[in-house]
């Protein structure tokens, strides 16, 4: 099976439903182990530029106000937590383009490992507030998914993996995507939103990843465990 999957690394819930499409194939033992995934690219927020933007203020604009951004930053906060995921908005998380980001996640699914430079670049913005279009941010992260710093500045420094990366946004226009994540199987059935591991195992009984007959449903958006534009 083939997973192809659109996601900002700045969607909270990216980095929750991630996790739960992760826990759902470890619970198919070898089959889930052998599972295509692809990462695509999507910017929740494509007029942001590289100048660092305090996430409460960013937020406070497109919500309505501090009372609103402080309730669902504590609502995501405590739903990242329940997954064990180290969430913390209190480290000072700054809104800023995450081209460059996606440039390397693009980059590292031809010379790296993909899944653990998003890991790591989820994980540097939401447990330890870290600016994810900082050159040395972007290196290490590319250094946890097997990158050479100097593999990473060179990509940087150049124009490298930047039409690829529209081209991805392009085509998640193309397919009427507006919210992440979106995750499609074997581009046959498409699931929004960070689902539950039971969902995402009903999608895999559906489309004969499990041989075991189960109860399906149609896989839909999940409202708010997900982020939109």
């Amino acid at each position: 099976m083939r997973i192809d999957i659109w996601s900002d690394v700045v969607c909270p819930w990216c980095w929750i439903g991630k996790h739960r499409l992760r826990a759902a194939l470890a619970q198919l033992g070898p089959a889930g182990e052998s599972v295509d995934i692809h990462w695509h690219a999507f910017q929740l927020d494509p007029e942001s530029d590289e100048t660092p933007v305090p996430l409460r203020q960013a937020y406070e604009k497109k919500f309505g106000g501090a009372q609103r951004t402080e309730q669902i930053l504590s609502q995501t906060q405590a739903a990242g937590r329940a997954e064990g995921l180290p969430f913390d908005f209190e480290r000072g998380q700054v809104r800023v383009s995450t081209l460059k980001a996606h440039r390397l996640i693009w980059l590292a699914g031809r010379e790296g490992d993909a899944d653990k430079v998003g890991e790591a670049l989820f994980r540097a913005h939401f447990a330890h507030g870290r600016n994810l279009a900082d050159v040395q941010t972007l290196v290490e992260a590319g250094a946890a998914g097997g990158l050479s710093e100097t593999r990473v500045r060179a990509m940087l420094d150049s124009d490298e993996g930047l039409a690829e990366v529209r081209a991805q946004m392009s085509q998640a226009q193309a397919l009427g995507i507006q919210a992440v994540p979106t995750f499609v199987f074997d581009g046959r059935m498409a699931v929004q939103g960070a689902q539950t591991p039971d969902v995402f195992k009903q999608v895999f009984e559906r489309l004969g990843l499990e041989s075991s007959p189960a109860a399906t449903q149609d896989a839909g958006a999940c409202g708010p465990e997900g982020c939109a534009v």
